[in-house]
């Protein structure tokens, strides 16, 4: 699997060095980008998916740490592994606590950053196996963030302009790499999300279709029965009769 990492830090000689050896380290699996300052790093996150950020907490114009804060205001996800001195650490307890996963003294030894970046890429890819991403196998942050807020937002009518919107992309782009990171497009996860709620929505509360159809986020139940009949095969009716049968019989729980 290819990573892509932004490094940030507006000493040239410090930014360098890290790219060079994360560069060497990774061979042709890294793509290592550069900014000098947090604004600088802030637009290239807009612009692009990276899966780690490496960041001095020290910086004009904008700290580190004033970066994690605007980051996390767009909920993006991104981790990210501080660079600091001796004197700045309680700043870096400070990063920590904005979700940042490390933290490295300056002056880096090399193998204290190769061994901090590889830790990071190995918790995503742990907290994307153990369902922490809810199912989807992507460690991407802008597709973890967007697929978290389809998830919150079930319930209502979704676009992926409105998506793309809170995830800071390109709605065009935000399409493209949705399908590249998940194996679906976007479209049809919704619909299949919309779906298995309302599965369990027919197993476990005893509302009227159209009932169901406004805490899916669908306008009207006759779009959502034939919805769920292209999906299910079945429409909703036939399924809810089939817990039932099941129910009787000693059966628990919804189809899947």
């Amino acid at each position: 699997m290819n990573h892509s990492i932004l490094v940030v830090d507006d000493e040239y000689n410090s930014r360098m060095g890290v790219a060079f050896t994360l560069e060497q380290w990774g061979e042709d699996k890294v793509q290592v980008d550069m900014a000098d300052n947090g604004k600088q790093a802030i637009r290239l996150l807009r612009e692009k998916p990276y899966d780690l950020l490496i960041t001095d907490i020290r910086m004009p114009i904008m700290t580190g740490i004033e970066l994690l804060e605007a980051l996390r205001g767009e909920q993006n996800g991104i981790n990210t592994i501080l660079l600091t001195g001796f004197a700045e650490f309680e700043y870096a307890q400070k990063g920590l606590k904005l979700g940042a996963v490390d933290y490295l003294l300056k002056p880096i030894r090399q193998e204290q950053l190769i061994q901090a970046v590889g830790k990071a890429f190995q918790s995503k890819s742990e907290e994307a196996a153990n369902g922490l991403s809810y199912g989807v196998p992507s460690t991407n942050a802008y597709i973890l963030s967007a697929v978290k807020y389809i998830h919150e937002s079930i319930g209502m009518p979704l676009s992926i302009k409105e998506v793309a919107q809170h995830v800071h992309l390109n709605p065009s782009y935000l399409s493209v790499l949705f399908k590249e990171e998940t194996g679906v497009s976007f479209s049809d996860y919704v619909i299949r999300l919309r779906m298995k709620r309302a599965k369990e929505l027919l197993y476990h509360s005893p509302l009227s279709l159209d009932g169901i159809s406004e805490q899916i986020g669908l306008q009207t139940a006759s779009y959502f029965i034939r919805i769920f009949k292209k999906y299910e095969g079945i429409t909703p009716k036939q399924y809810r009769e089939q817990l039932k049968l099941m129910a009787a019989h000693g059966t628990q729980g919804p189809l899947s």
